[in-house]
């Protein structure tokens, strides 16, 4: 079922002081870690090149370090693009940026985490610095990046965003109310203040800054969300744990890689009512340990058999 389906944000203000908006050089965009990253099955973007920075505090070390004009394009582009990374984590986006010339035009990939839906948004967003007037030519290069997004980001369920720190015009907004693709047209300034958000031909605007909304409710910023993560995944590794304790790295992998053998679908339930954490049954949990027992078996005897 495609996202456009359930897109139904609305938008409220926020004061223009709220910290959520502001950049600070010094600002870091986290990286969830590649083991949860795979357990909730989020798409994993490829890797930029060069692969010389990951986010605005990296970037600005970069630039110190190889001189880099801040007048240049390549520094004026890439600096926004690394403070809409940052802004919209108070959104409930994670985004990373991609880079290098095979980057398919986007610049930033990742997920929304909006409330109410076990899975996260694919999100393609292309960043516009750009100081001449937008042109409803955008909206139709952001809706090709549907067809070369990677594997990860062609599932049926994803949006693009398109962010500038112009106004859209009136073609931009006839582009957008036209496509038949899920858009979101963002204004953020260089100052890393979301002031306006389009959605398809459906907009509301605060004043100096707005503040996103789902059907409704607030969204909590990517901190609160990964925090709900990072719980739901020690419930669910609890679940492995009949004498209580933790698992090491090695034996979290291992447990990881035969439920996915098993049941490709399973991840931690982050909306599971009471403590449930998962969609297995008792028996289907019984079926992963039997299997674990088997694989550590068939290990010890190649084990064996390799220093005889």
């Amino acid at each position: 079922m495609r996202i456009h389906r359930h897109f139904r944000p609305l938008l409220s203000p926020f004061p223009l002081s709220s910290p959520i908006h502001h950049i600070s050089p010094t600002s870091r965009s986290k990286t969830i870690h590649t083991f949860t990253q795979r357990l909730f099955k989020l798409p994993t973007p490829p890797t930029p090149t060069p692969n010389t920075h990951t986010n605005l505090p990296t970037f600005l070390t970069y630039t110190t370090r190889t001189a880099l004009s801040p007048h240049s394009t390549t520094y004026i582009g890439t600096h926004y693009e690394y403070t809409v990374q940052q802004t919209l984590r108070a959104s409930n986006f994670t985004l990373h940026r991609t880079g290098g010339r095979a980057d398919a035009g986007i610049d930033l990939l990742g997920t929304w985490h909006v409330p109410g839906r076990e899975h996260p948004v694919r999100t393609i967003v292309q960043c516009k610095a750009l100081k001449t007037k937008l042109g409803p030519n955008l909206v139709r290069e952001l809706e090709g990046t549907f067809a070369s997004a990677p594997a990860g980001w062609r599932t049926g369920d994803e949006v693009g965003v398109l962010v500038s720190p112009r106004e859209a015009t009136r073609g931009v907004r006839e582009a957008l109310a036209r496509s038949a693709f899920p858009l979101v047209w963002m204004l953020v300034g260089r100052d890393g203040v979301l002031r306006q958000a389009l959605w398809n031909g459906r907009k509301k605007e605060g004043g100096a800054a707005v503040g996103l909304t789902w059907d409704g409710e607030e969204l909590s910023g990517m901190d609160a969300v990964e925090g709900e993560m990072a719980s739901a995944e020690k419930r669910w590794m609890g679940m492995w744990m009949d004498g209580g304790g933790e698992m090491g790295d090695a034996e979290r992998w291992e447990l990881l890689e035969v439920v996915e053998r098993i049941f490709p679908e399973e991840k931690p339930l982050l909306l599971g009512t009471g403590k449930r954490c998962s969609a297995l049954s008792k028996e289907e949990r019984a079926r992963v340990v039997q299997a674990l027992r088997e694989r550590r078996a068939l290990e010890g005897e190649e084990r064996v058999a390799a220093s005889g």
